[in-house]
């Protein structure tokens, strides 16, 4: 009985196997990372346009019934949801507010089948002491797939120096 158990076992993973992709990863594809991309210099073009309809736009929405996914995380404060984030981009959009991605080293890593993180060397001019200042950042952000496609989720700015 032990050994009819132990086959039916090995028997239902070998079927799985079949059925269930080897890794969650190769679910995205070439098409997706285009729109990832596409996602975050959309975001990047919006931050530096001061456009709050456009970070709209990109940022994700929860799914009914779920928690919200996005978070914006930096090293001198933390924003919770996805309205805190909006309210974020509100007040840094009254000042002098560039986001400039290396579009040639952004790369995009897929974590699973429905998200990937965003890594972009960006440099940032912002409003420091009442002068613009341009300092570098690595940016890390994950975008996951949702009903309306690609969205970001969560957004880290690591100052580089």
């Amino acid at each position: 009985m032990m050994i009819r158990l132990r086959s039916i076992g090995v028997t239902a993973m070998l079927l799985l196997s079949q059925v269930l992709p080897a890794s969650a990863a190769e679910a995205v594809g070439p098409d997706d990372l285009r729109e990832i991309r596409a996602v975050f210099l959309r975001q990047a073009e919006a931050a530096t346009a001061h456009d709050i309809g456009g970070i709209d736009a990109v940022l994700a929405h929860a799914a009914p019934g779920q928690p919200d996914p996005v978070s914006f995380i930096a090293r001198a404060y933390r924003f919770w949801g996805r309205e805190a984030v909006m309210e974020h981009f509100r007040a840094i959009f009254r000042g002098t507010w560039r986001f400039e991605p290396d579009q040639d080293a952004i790369r995009i890593v897929p974590l699973g089948a429905d998200a990937a993180q965003i890594f972009a060397p960006t440099r940032v001019t912002l409003d420091v002491g009442g002068a613009p200042a341009t300092q570098p950042f690595l940016v890390e952000e994950v975008a996951i797939r949702t009903t309306d496609g690609w969205r970001i989720a969560i957004i880290v700015p690591v100052p580089a120096q």
